[in-house]
């Protein structure tokens, strides 16, 4: 089997990847497999297989590994094995260099005995998938250091763009992890409260981190399903990457959701069919991050629907996106699309998710994800010419050619993304006409 490993590191990472493992152990049917047929059960324990283990006794264990720096690993209904669980007498301050120079170098060899021992249980890892806050960029370089070959996948909670930070040294911990992050991990997803917060508000629910950490929970869950269930595209984490990523070091993802929970005064006037959930899958509105996709460019899109969908209508529908962002240029003068990339990645999965007729997620790659980094590059840059905070991290270790590096990183990024694709682009275009 194609086994993918999970780690949680830090706060975020733990108290979603709970949430996450709650609604896998629920997808996966574990309760339900003994009324099932002796040849539908292997099959249920095959798909399980990569990102569970001990399937044969009564209690499946998921497979992950749990860091916390302090001693406060949040509690939760499903079984962990743990020895895969740590959490240590430490503070991280808040600082990217403690963490780095002080916390890991004394801790990294014993997380990294455990992540050997998980592999060496799995019969071909395909990658990692990551639950990460400041701890998760230091760790995930050692991973590409000696796992070379294996897919990385982060998941990352990000500043928001409007909202501010109740850290005020967060723009410094973010640069600094987004400037090892580029180069260790092959996809980087986003999201922010603000995002989370514009999706809660049209759902009618008041903001609140545990609804928010469920709606991130539900989003990757439904977006791993083509790794576990048979549809009409077997995905991997590798060939999502592929498809996802067009070119080097464009890897800057966001998710959207399809908003499932509608109140019975919309469900009137709503029908939930292929248009719909592809119009929720591809709009800003269900965005879960702040970014706006009509301010950017469409590069491509990775799009996961759970239920008894048609096949003929969902492609109709990309059909039509397609179209209409491809003759975009000649009404507006604005390019929406980029030539020559096969933009839509689908996978449709007949089994439902839980007891929702339609469940649908998607995974985004648009250039309008620089609206983050910009605004994450502005905070930077606001602090850092007046040396505010700066000795904090110079204590812990942290040079300030390093501040450099990554306010240089966040631009070259914001250059690539904005310069290299319309020049790819306008090259295309002229070489078609």
């Amino acid at each position: 089997m194609r086994e993918i490993l999970v780690l949680q590191l830090g706060g975020f990472g733990n108290k979603m990847g709970v949430k996450f493992w709650e609604e896998m152990y629920i997808d996966s049917e574990f309760e339900s497999d003994i009324d099932l047929q002796e040849q539908n059960k292997n099959n249920l324990l095959n798909s399980s297989n990569i990102l569970f283990y001990n399937l044969s006794e009564k209690t499946p264990l998921p497979r992950t590994v749990q860091v916390d720096l302090g001693q406060d690993l949040p509690y939760s209904n499903t079984d962990f094995n743990p020895c895969n669980q740590f959490s240590f007498n430490y503070s991280s301050g808040n600082n990217f260099g403690f963490v780095k120079n002080n916390c890991c170098n004394q801790i990294v060899d014993i997380i990294f005995d455990r992540i050997r021992q998980e592999i060496e249980q799995c019969d071909s890892l395909q990658g990692f998938q990551i639950f990460a806050s400041i701890i998760g960029a230091v760790l995930s370089q050692m991973l590409n250091d000696e796992y070379s070959n294996a897919i990385t996948q982060c998941n990352l909670l990000v500043p928001s763009v409007k909202l501010n930070d109740n850290c005020v040294v967060s723009p410094y911990n973010s640069a600094l992890a987004f400037n090892q992050l580029i180069d260790s991990a092959e996809q980087l997803i986003f999201f922010d409260n603000e995002g989370l917060k514009q999706n809660l508000s049209r759902l009618g629910i008041q903001f609140d981190y545990q609804d928010a950490n469920l709606h991130v929970a539900q989003t990757i869950c439904c977006n791993s399903s083509p790794f576990r269930n048979p549809g009409d595209i077997n995905s991997s984490l590798r060939k999502l990457s592929t498809n996802l990523s067009p070119f080097a070091f464009y890897k800057l993802f966001t998710c959207n959701m399809t908003n499932n929970l509608y109140s019975d005064y919309y469900k009137e006037y709503l029908k939930m069919d292929e248009y719909q959930i592809f119009k929720e899958l591809i709009s800003s509105d269900h965005n879960q991050t702040s970014a706006v996709y009509t301010q950017g460019k469409f590069v491509s899109a990775a799009l996961s629907v759970r239920g008894k969908v048609s096949n003929k209508e969902f492609d109709k529908q990309c059909s039509c996106f397609d179209y209409y962002l491809e003759h975009q240029r000649y009404r507006t003068g604005v390019k929406k699309k980029f030539e020559g990339i096969n933009m839509f990645f689908t996978n449709i999965c007949q089994k439902k998710y839980q007891n929702y007729e339609f469940f649908g997620s998607s995974i985004i790659h648009s250039s309008s994800i620089t609206q983050s980094l910009k605004s994450l590059s502005e905070k930077f840059k606001k602090m850092y010419p007046k040396k505010s905070y700066v000795h904090k991290y110079i204590q812990e270790g942290i040079e300030e050619s390093e501040f450099v590096g990554a306010q240089s990183r966040l631009d070259d990024t914001i250059f690539l993304y904005q310069d290299t694709l319309d020049t790819y682009q306008d090259e295309h275009f002229e070489y078609q006409e």
